[in-house]
């Protein structure tokens, strides 16, 4: 499914190799081959993005030319070793580094960073390791707050389970707001339903010498983030996220040195095999993808187009009673010749879920009609065989959020 330029590998005595160069392929044997996904069982993901400038183009004069992309492998490794996952792969291009890790995935831009994990790891442990980064290596202003900060989740399944300071929503607005001097936090959508969600932003003070809001007001920052969060997976299509083999105890005895892109390793091999038997290469078949399958079941994947920005990232666990799958993108749907209720219905059509909810984040500079036709004012969004339960719309600064909730209409 990956079709890298380089690949390098790692035995168990060694961090994965630095390579921050475009087209750059990576897998970690050691931490892939002993990966045991038994005891996982929070889906829902926490979600962290922390931008230090709009765009590479508006880095602060003081940061490293690539700005975080600059930020050697093992430094982030640490980082994550506080957050409590591991890298299993990476996909370098000249625009960003996309991570595949043991609890979901990390995306690292010359401009921002975003993180994404699952299960009772403790992303927000990590933060004050990544501003100190930023400063110390990159060289971005001590004592300046970054640009935009968006922290998001679902509520958790099983809440009693996650660690400090994920224990609560009241316990992780408090843990944000001892970083950031302007922080909102919000709750969208029904309390008594499965589907709803949390959010905290923050932004740089307008009168911070480092304001980019004249690249905001002028109309030239776009972005928009599609995420879709789903529930009650149908078994039948759950089942193709399992697999029977083996944890092994020891690494790949295969080296740097014959490594080719079909020297993967099972659970590398079998996430490439799900990625075309699910459909899911079929989505944007211009992009790169690295998946991996877990034992006994679950699976994740990320997705890269080339000399763009844009990227996907989809993760699954699949088990009875508790089974979820997430997607997240950026990449317009325009690009991939769809709108984005097309994309909705497409991914919706791999899982089956019985209820998901959709946000998309969508700056009023980008050019996609996504806001206008969830708005009260227009037709509302229909996906087939599912009825809208809710339909919520935001003005954030620059940004407005819609929230669509829906639930399998009953046959």
């Amino acid at each position: 499914m990956v079709s890298p330029t380089s690949v390098a590998i790692c035995d168990e005595h060694d961090r994965m190799p630095v390579h921050n160069d475009e087209n750059t392929y990576t897998v970690n044997h050691e931490a892939s081959a002993t990966l045991d996904s038994t005891k996982a069982f929070e889906g829902p993901e926490k979600l962290l993005e922390v931008w230090f400038a709009p765009d590479r183009y508006n880095l602060p004069s003081s940061m490293a030319h690539d700005g975080l992309k600059s930020v050697p492998r093992e430094m982030w490794e640490d980082m994550l070793s506080l957050v409590h996952c591991k890298v299993l792969s990476f996909i370098g291009t000249a625009e960003m580094d996309a991570y595949l890790l043991s609890e979901s995935s990390m995306f690292v831009f010359p401009h921002k960073l975003i993180l994404k994990t699952c299960g009772t790891t403790t992303l927000l442990a990590g933060l004050p390791r990544l501003l100190d980064i930023a400063c110390v290596h990159t060289g971005y202003p001590a004592g300046i707050e970054p640009w935009r900060v968006f922290y998001s989740r679902k509520n958790f399944m099983f809440p009693d389970r996650q660690k400090h300071p994920h224990r609560s929503w009241k316990d992780e607005v408090k843990y944000l707001d001892a970083h950031f001097s302007n922080g909102s936090a919000y709750m969208v959508g029904r309390m008594n339903s499965d589907h709803h969600w949390y959010l905290y932003s923050a932004k740089r003070d307008a009168a911070s010498s480092l304001n980019a809001d004249p690249v905001v007001a002028d109309g030239r920052f776009e972005d928009e983030t599609l995420e879709i969060i789903m529930t009650g997976l149908d078994q039948e299509k759950a089942a193709q996220f399992y697999n029977d083999r083996i944890i092994s105890e020891t690494t790949s005895d295969c080296d740097a040195s014959s490594a080719s892109s079909d020297d993967l390793d099972p659970g590398h091999a079998g996430g490439a095999e799900i990625t075309t038997k699910c459909g899911l290469a079929k989505l944007y078949p211009f992009s790169r993808i690295d998946s991996f399958s877990f034992s006994p079941c679950g699976y994740s994947a990320n997705g890269v187009t080339d000399a763009t920005h844009n990227y996907f990232t989809v993760h699954v666990t699949p088990e009875l009673g508790c089974s979820y799958a997430s997607f997240e993108t950026n990449v317009p749907s325009s690009v991939a010749g769809m709108n984005s209720l097309d994309v909705v219905s497409y991914v919706v059509g791999i899982f089956g879920p019985s209820q998901f909810s959709v946000t998309m984040f969508e700056t009023r500079a980008t050019k996609n009609s996504f806001v206008n036709a969830c708005t009260e004012r227009s037709p509302p969004a229909e996906i087939p065989g599912y009825t809208r339960i809710d339909r919520i719309v935001y003005e954030l600064d620059e940004y407005d959020l819609v929230f669509l909730a829906f639930e399998k209409t009953e046959a």
